[in-house]
């Protein structure tokens, strides 16, 4: 029984996207992509698409690293034996052949065990303990398995067995083992920034740190990254964060390894190393790693990673490639079976949950045959094994039944279960299968609605044909690399006429054809949906949902789309939040009037509103200050140098996190209120969307709305939000006295700091180094200095007369000259400095500035200026102000 699937159309945040285009530049579609996909703020995003191995997080931050570094440096000095115990799937053998390959650069006695999944199962085994003390391993290394080793572990403490570091990243039991060193991020108490870590992942940082700890001369850690690569994107982890640096730079190192046995693994899966990519890892490379631990011996993947001689390569490679020959081969008979048992009893497919037993199944395939069951009938299926009264179970589900929670639920039917919402392990006596069929079914009508048994498709946006061109498919690139968490976009076209198409490959199983918006033509292939021919073609209009990219051919490159589903044209369309991917558009992810609120103050939005005051304050010193457009109207406070008054600032505690979002997220949402502190609007915006999306009911409050006031006090007053976020220059404007104050942004001025935190409220300073550079970097921008003002006088120098000056055109040349921050406040300083010196007159006009320069005889005192002095008077008093608080300095 296959399904026609519901199309939804993610319905984006426009304030966010508004966010975006305007602070990284990017197109309306980009910033659409990026808002989809989860990403809260315009650093993250800049982060996302901009992302370095600089960025990759000090591995030192993770619990217990430095216990396990000195253990490793222990024996390393003192010649120990150290062994290096890892798990059967592609994660666990390249997490131990990397971590041997670095142990062996630091002149380590190294020796490696996986276990046999058939004959000894998942985990750290105390058998494998006694035997590696018997032969004279002092240190074990855990990689991608450990983690809920507690029995194991005690007992060879006991029994006096070698030391144990464990590394893995699978969920953590509330008791961890008591080993030498536990690492996984994951830890409760673990405070790394990054938790999505595969094991591989996990060995990596290991890895850094010890090479690290060595010091110069003991190897670089990005030499390693073809296998964390490999690793990674085999484990489908999230391809986010720390996870998506280590795929993006591990791809091409992975293309142009030295390591024979990765040649040889591409070349017997016919991959060609300069189109690879996460699709060819993780359906060419990882399945033949794979099926060494599902039906054979997964030790020949660590020896192939291993060996240095091409010769052996070859051979290894050709084995691991027979062995998923054979896997398949036995899939396919698994598989054949069960559709053959559905048949039989169409009861058993039409319940909710299909599970489905039988003798003489391999139990290393029947996960793999669950998930290709879950695909033609989208129900969640439970697989199991039996041999000799026992059953091992394996399971897939689909999004919203959490089959974990399912399987505790049916507990009583089991002899042992683990896993996690999509992916299941089990063990099941043969007398209890029907029972357990019984039971789960009865959970699954009573836990879900019935739209969740049918498929759907998430569509990222509705384009026309010509939007698609080549820059189109550039910026899409930008996403890159596509996997969990940051799937390649789905776009839809509506309407449009399908001029051609024919049945393609094998069995003429795909669909080759040819469509038309308009005037526009372009090629589309679907994979397997030949079935859709009869329907489409009786259609006069189709609408298309598809992947576009570029198609290379014989030299030649053109646009074409990979259909993912086509149907005749339909009127009702379904909307869904991109958080929750569920049907319906969550209000809760939107703002209302946000968007409006920060057009109406336009490119000061995305600036301290200190510098909008100070830009006021320039314009009371100065009658040449005039500054384009009328955006300033909005702002009510002007900057008022405090001279010598002190001002006593609140103890301001730190959030004993290195994690800025997290930390955030955890103080806002405090039963007594939360009042978190930001620069700009556009932050005060992005920072409410954040926490609202986080389930912290926020609002926001900046200088773009300012008869808001009453009604942010009335809400939070009220308790129907839990947090209001603003801006330090509308403080002013709020008479809120919440239990915790949170200082997101760094302050510019102590000004009203002390009246925002009442009696008895904690005040959280969640800024850091970065924020007081960036700062700098906006003072400088509000009124740069002498050098940078001759700079500008260059450029003006160039205009020809009547020439309008474009203020933005003119703020590019000073970023590119270095001033990084430089916008139209900085070329209204510059214009407004030079007339009150008499080198130039200047009126506003169509967005720009007329321009007329005077004619000059003499050099001009620049500290004559009162817009200059009154600049360099509010930089040293921001740089005062922070010095006074011990936090940085103003160079």
């Amino acid at each position: 029984m296959i399904r026609r699937k519901v199309w939804r159309v993610r319905q984006a945040d426009p304030a966010l996207q508004y966010i975006f285009r305007q602070e990284l530049g990017i197109s309306a579609v980009l910033a659409r992509l990026l808002v989809n996909r989860g990403i809260a703020t315009a650093e993250e995003a800049r982060g996302f698409l901009t992302g370095s191995l600089d960025q990759m997080y000090d591995p030192f931050g993770m619990a217990d690293m430095s216990e396990a570094v000195g253990r490793i440096r222990h024996s390393l000095a003192r010649g120990e034996k150290v062994l290096v115990y890892g798990d059967y799937d592609a994660d666990g053998t390249t997490a131990t052949a990397l971590l041997v390959k670095v142990l062996q650069s630091l002149g380590g006695q190294v020796g490696y065990y996986v276990p046999h999944r058939m004959e000894e199962g998942y985990g750290l085994h105390l058998d494998a303990l006694r035997r590696a003390g018997r032969e004279g391993y002092k240190l074990v290394i855990t990689v991608d398995c450990g983690i809920s080793s507690v029995e194991e572990i005690a007992s060879n403490k006991d029994e006096e067995g070698p030391d144990v570091i464990i590394t893995d990243h699978h969920e953590p039991p509330e008791e961890l083992p008591g080993a030498v060193a536990v690492i996984n991020p994951k830890r409760a108490d673990c405070p790394y920034r990054f938790k999505e870590l595969a094991g591989v992942g996990v060995a990596l940082k290991l890895a850094q740190a010890l090479l690290e700890d060595a010091g110069p001369g003991a190897g670089d850690w990005i030499q390693y990254l073809d296998l964390a690569c490999l690793g990674t994107v085999a484990d489908i982890v999230p391809l986010t964060g720390e996870n998506r640096i280590i795929v993006r730079y591990g791809l091409p190192s992975l293309a142009t390894t030295n390591s024979p046995g990765l040649k040889a693994l591409m070349q017997v899966a016919g991959v060609k190393p300069d189109s690879l990519g996460t699709r060819e890892v993780g359906f060419a490379l990882a399945p033949r790693l794979n099926a060494a631990g599902r039906i054979g011996d997964a030790s020949l993947a660590v020896d192939l990673f291993l060996t240095a001689d091409p010769a052996e390569a070859a051979g290894l490679a050709a084995n691991l490639n027979r062995g998923n020959q054979e896997r398949q081969r036995i899939e396919s008979l698994v598989l054949a079976e069960a559709m053959g048992m559905l048949d039989a009893d169409p009861g058993i497919a039409s319940g909710k949950v299909i599970v489905l037993a039988s003798e003489g199944w391999h139990s290393g395939v029947v996960g793999i045959v669950a998930s290709r069951l879950v695909e033609r009938f989208y129900r969640p299926v439970l697989m199991i094994a039996l041999e000799n009264g026992q059953g091992k179970g394996s399971g897939r589900s689909v999004p919203g039944l959490h089959l974990y929670e399912a399987l505790n639920h049916c507990g009583d039917h089991l002899v042992r279960f683990g896993g996690h919402a999509q992916a299941v392990g089990f063990t099941i006596s043969q007398d209890k299968v029907e029972g357990f069929r019984r039971a789960v079914n009865g959970y699954a009508g009573l836990s879900t609605e019935e739209g969740v048994f049918t498929p759907g498709i998430d569509l990222d946006a509705l384009v026309t044909l010509d939007e698609i061109n080549d820059g189109f498919i550039r910026e899409i690139q930008m996403l890159e690399p596509f996997g969990h968490c940051n799937p390649g976009p789905v776009l839809a076209c509506r309407g449009v006429k399908l001029v051609s198409f024919r049945k393609i490959g094998r069995n003429g199983g795909h669909l080759k054809m040819m469509i038309r918006d308009k005037d526009t033509f372009m090629d589309g292939i679907a994979f397997k949906m030949a079935s859709c021919a009869g329907e489409i073609a009786a259609a006069s209009e189709v609408d298309v949902a598809f992947f576009p990219s570029f198609n290379e051919w014989n030299g030649r490159r053109s646009i074409q789309l990979e259909v993912k589903d086509i149907r005749p044209t339909v009127n009702d369309w379904e909307t869904c939040s991109p958080a929750s991917g569920g049907t319906g558009a969550d209000d809760k992810n939107f703002l209302p009037g946000a968007l409006e609120s920060l057009k109406r103050i336009g490119p000061l939005a995305h600036m301290p509103e200190f510098i909008a005051g100070a830009l006021k304050r320039f314009a009371v010193v100065s009658p040449n200050f005039v500054f384009a457009g009328d955006y300033l109207k909005c702002f009510v406070n002007e900057i008022a140098l405090s001279g010598n008054r002190q001002v006593r600032a609140p103890q301001i505690l730190g959030p004993g996190s290195r994690d800025r979002m997290g930390s955030l997220l955890a103080l806002a949402g405090r039963n007594e209120g939360s009042m978190v502190l930001v620069n700009s609007p556009v932050r005060a915006v992005e920072t409410a969307l954040l926490l609202n999306r986080s389930g912290v009911r926020a609002a926001f409050m900046h200088a773009g709305v300012p008869d808001r006031a009453g009604d942010v006090r009335e809400a939070f007053a009220g308790g129907l939000v839990r947090s209001v976020v603003c801006t330090y220059e509308c403080l002013g404007s709020l008479d809120i006295k919440p239990g915790t104050v949170i200082l997101y942004d760094v302050p510019y001025s102590p000004e009203g700091l002390e009246s925002a935190a009442g009696e008895g409220a904690l005040v959280y300073g969640l800024f850091g180094e970065e924020d007081f550079s960036s700062g700098i970097e906006f003072l400088e921008s509000m009124a740069p200095g002498r050098d940078r003002l001759a700079d500008l006088y260059t450029y003006l120098s160039r205009l020809k007369e009547p020439e309008l000056l474009d203020p933005e055109h003119a703020a590019g040349f000073m970023r590119a000259r270095g001033l990084t921050r430089a916008g139209i406040h900085t070329i209204a300083f510059g214009l407004s400095v030079f007339s009150d010196l008499g080198l130039l007159k200047h009126r506003p006009a169509d967005g720009g500035y007329h321009v007329f320069p005077a004619k000059i005889d003499s050099k001009r005192d620049i500290n004559l200026s009162a817009v200059f002095r009154a600049g360099q008077d509010i930089k040293a008093a921001a740089g005062n102000w922070w010095e006074s608080l011990g936090l940085a300095s103003l160079r």
